[in-house]
Order: C-alpha cells, then structure tokens, then sequence
C-alpha cells in the first residue's frame, strides 16, 4: 500500500507545480508497490501526484523523459485517428520541465482521466480480450517510433542469459542449507539447455519494439460508461524489448488457476479458454501488421516468463532474500516452484499452445 507523505513535503512540491496545499485535497491513489501516488483536486483541476521510488528507478529523469517520448508520439496518433486509447500526459512544472526535485526526491504530475476505474484481476475471457487488445494496440501505435530513443530503465530485465548468470553465481555463493531444499528446483532448471539456447536463436530473429513490461489488468484504465480500456497507463518500465515479453507475462498472471505464491500444485490447472481469448485479441490488435515470426515467439513468450521469473524467485532464494519481499522463510522457494510447475504444464501442453498461437489469423481487422 503506498505510504503517506507528510504534508510539509508536499507543500513544497505543489508550489512548483502551480498550486498552493491549502487550496488541494489530497488522497492516496491506487494501491502500487512502487511508487507514492496521490490524487490532487483544487477548485478547477483534478491532477495525479507521483513521487518516483528511486531505488527502483535510480534514473527517475529518465523514466520522466521516456514517458514524455511516449506520449507525444501517441498523442499524434491519437489526433490522426491511429490510437483509439487516449494517452496519458505529464504535467509541466512552473519551470516547464517533467519533474521537480524536493528534498534529494523526484516528483512529477500527470493528467487525470476522469470517468474511469481500475481492475485487481481478470475474471472473465471479455475482459481478457479487452486487456490483451488494448496493450496490443498500444504497442501497434508505437510500431514507428525507434525504441533505442528510449532509456534503458531496468539493465536487461528480461535478459534469460543475465537472469541464468545471476542464478549460477547464487548457487556458487550460497549456502549448503538452501542448495539442498532447492536442489530439485536447481536441477530441473539446469535441465533446461534445449529451450533456453531456443530463446537466445529466435530471440536473434525478432525486431525491437517498444514494449510496456508489465501488462497486467491494474494498469489499464477503463471506462466506467463502456466499461471498456480507456487507456494505457503506468510507463515506468516502458523500453526496447520484444513482444514474446509482454504476452507472456500477460498470459502467466492470468492463466493458472492458483496464485503464483500457492504451494498447492495438486491443482494447477491451466485456463486455455483464456489463453485463446488474450491470443486472438492481442493478435487483432496489429490489425495485421504482426510478422510471422512474431507470432511465433508468442509461443516461446508463455513459456518464457514463469521459467524466467522461476530462475529469479529461485535465485533471491539462495541469495537469502534481498530482492522480493517475502512473509516467511521458504515463500521464494514456493514461489519458484510455482512458477517451474507452470512452465511444466505449458511444455506438457505444446501441441495445444501451438495451434492456438499459430493458427489465429493475423489479417488485418475489416
């Protein structure tokens, strides 16, 4: 839950961007692990309020500027009719830049969209369609914008060769205790070489793209009149990637019918109603324009990330865990085997993942 700022502070940041505190309510936004956001009303402006958590983002400029890069380049598309999703803006302070910096922290104001709410999980294939189109058609939209203008905000974030290094390194440095109640996990990763060399020769094949890296449902925002997508939202982690990255993550958080940290892989069941839905919207959403070789790698893309992100649970594990918060001793241990027994399904399950990708058109939408 985002913790509260005391009021001095932000009667120095408010100032900067126009206004007086005494003249804004103020409250807490949302519910993000990452940074502090508040809602600001005066008597004629409602705007959002952010102070950037710099030890997550140690660039916060950069994060501020790739978003503005962003945005502008969508607000063009929006005004030429090729983005239906309206973008989302940073305000300018009263020095006309993205930021202001109070007290060694970076602060930045971004439009409010009113009318609109935001949703935890899906629930439903609709929604799942609604969600896998909408970030479809956001990263469609910055099809012609070079993604190496963007910062790399988090160094090789979705790098499976850095991620395996990290994991052998750990294994080296830890502990007899924890190498021995994850020697089973340990193993099976290291069993892996045939599709982790797969990775690294198709992901040789695929072209950059911007990508957003973290598409979840929580980072949309959807109109309450329609009670479809409005808009794409929380850029921070915007950067050149690849776009197996963002379907595969969408399809790992939505797709398993138990939480990623339950240790109850008895009965982990995997939702391919669901995983039809996101790949025929996600797919549409290139309104033709996604090259064979793309849609392939939304194949490898499912697969992918609970392997990934397995490796890094597995490895904070044996580092003794410094990098995700847990609430008990072993709770990066079930997490990792968690995320292998998904991994595990979906290689069990090729055959059907494969006909599913594979075989849902990419022509464009009449």
């Amino acid at each position: 839950m985002t913790q509260s700022i005391p009021n001095k502070i932000l009667a120095l940041v408010l100032p900067q961007f126009g206004y007086a505190i005494e003249s804004c309510h103020i409250s807490l936004l949302g519910n993000g692990l990452i940074n502090n956001t508040y809602l600001v009303k005066t008597a004629d402006k409602t705007f959002v309020l952010q102070r950037l958590n710099q030890q997550v983002f140690n660039a916060p400029l950069q994060v501020t500027n790739n978003a503005d890069l962003i945005s502008s380049h969508l607000k063009l598309k929006s005004e030429n009719k090729n983005y239906a999703l309206t973008p989302v803006y940073q305000l300018r302070s009263n020095d006309d830049n993205n930021y202001v910096k109070v007290q060694e922290q970076y602060w930045r104001s971004l439009d409010y969209i009113p009318h609109c709410y935001t949703v935890e999980s899906i629930t439903n294939v609709e929604q799942a369609s609604a969600v896998a189109n909408a970030f479809a058609q956001f990263t469609n939209a910055l099809s012609d914008f070079n993604s190496e203008n963007l910062a790399e905000i988090i160094a090789q974030f979705h790098d499976l060769s850095m991620r395996i290094k990290q994991f052998e390194q750990a294994i080296e440095q830890s502990s007899d205790k924890l190498l021995i109640s994850a020697q089973t996990s340990v193993e099976f990763i290291q069993s892996q070489d045939i599709f982790i060399k797969s990775i690294a020769e198709i992901t040789k094949k695929l072209p950059l793209r911007v990508t957003h890296n973290d598409t979840k449902i929580n980072n949309l925002l959807f109109s309450k009149e329609t009670n479809k997508p409005i808009a794409v939202i929380d850029l921070d982690t915007c950067m050149a990637g690849y776009l197996m990255h963002d379907f595969g993550d969408m399809v790992r958080t939505c797709c398993a019918s138990i939480a990623e940290d339950s240790d109850d892989l008895d009965n982990m069941t995997i939702d391919f109603e669901m995983i039809m839905a996101l790949t025929n919207a996600y797919v549409a959403g290139f309104n033709g324009s996604l090259s064979t070789i793309e849609q392939k790698s939304l194949l490898f893309g499912i697969k992918l990330m609970p392997f990934m992100l397995s490796i890094r649970f597995l490895t904070d594990f044996l580092n003794g865990d410094i990098y995700f918060k847990t609430t008990y001793a072993t709770h990066n241990l079930v997490r990792a085997k968690n995320q292998l027994h998904l991994y595990k399904l979906f290689c069990q399950q090729e055959a059907l993942l494969t006909e599913i990708v594979l075989s849902t058109p990419v022509s464009p939408v009449s």
